[in-house]
């Protein structure tokens, strides 16, 4: 895929010839610039990564929040998470597919894979004509595995971050591992990180899941990919500021954000 050099995709892309339809154009022009932007935290980077990504009216741009505004987290169950921004755009995560679940009902405008296991793979759940991302491409993020044997189990894992109304936004996929100094170091400072908890054969345990959020330090740690209240007590355990909220939401602002490390709990029946 052709990646602009600073400036819009030209004729010159091999990609771009040969497309008359405005839309198709257009979902190749915001695509590409999504990909060069995540491509700034390719594994040869050790820089902190958090970039904003808005989308108003089908068109993507940098924007930069004069004024705090609020991001609003849905849990959809399992890792899927649907993140607006407070211009509107979403971005879905790990979409599960499954129908016991709640799906988005609203366009998506981004959807992102940690992973190609069904659960978190499922696009098609996904209302609209959004870009998808795919985290083991090429255009990856933070590169992690899905077990503790260098993927030679369950295979890779990419962890996507998300700089949306200057709130930064780390999502751990099926991370099977504690982090590296080298993964710590490219996922910069974290405002919210949603971590995974079920443990066992498919991601960290909830006490692990309990290390890694200690190494990351966010300021709110949501967990996920659970389904059953021993996971939640295990992971919360000997922590003193943890909040159980009645919904599956949260609306925060940048300056709203505590001091590390507050767990906010998600309702889990239904998820």
């Amino acid at each position: 895929m052709c990646l602009p050099s600073g400036r819009a995709i030209t004729q010159d892309c091999p990609y771009c010839q040969g497309r008359a339809n405005p839309m198709t154009n257009m979902k190749w022009r915001a695509a590409n610039w999504v990909l060069s932007i995540l491509l700034l935290a390719m594994p040869t980077r050790v820089l902190a990564f958090c970039h904003e990504i808005e989308v108003v009216q089908g068109r993507f741009m940098h924007a930069a929040a004069s004024t705090p505004a609020p991001v609003l987290i849905e849990w959809l169950g399992h890792a899927t998470f649907q993140i607006t921004s407070s211009k509107g755009t979403r971005i879905l995560t790990d979409p599960h597919g499954a129908f016991d679940l709640p799906r988005p009902t609203l366009p998506q405008h981004i959807v992102t894979t940690s992973h190609q296991h069904g659960p978190h793979n499922s696009v098609h759940m996904a209302p609209g004509t959004p870009v998808i991302l795919h985290g083991l491409t090429p255009a990856g993020v933070v590169p992690a595995f899905h077990d503790k044997s260098q993927g030679m189990q369950r295979g890779k894992n990419a962890i996507f971050v998300f700089r949306v109304d200057d709130v930064c936004i780390a999502h751990l996929g099926d991370l099977g591992h504690l982090l590296t100094p080298q993964q710590l170091q490219m996922l910069g400072k974290i405002d919210i990180l949603l971590v995974p908890i079920a443990g066992g054969y498919y991601t960290v345990t909830a006490s692990e899941a309990r290390e890694v959020t200690k190494q990351v330090n966010p300021k709110i740690a949501i967990p996920m990919h659970f389904w059953w209240e021993q996971a939640v007590q295990e992971y919360i355990q000997g922590t003193l500021r943890v909040k159980m909220l009645n919904a599956p939401t949260l609306k925060i602002s940048k300056p709203e954000l505590p001091q590390p490390t507050d767990i906010v709990v998600m309702p889990w029946q239904q998820r």
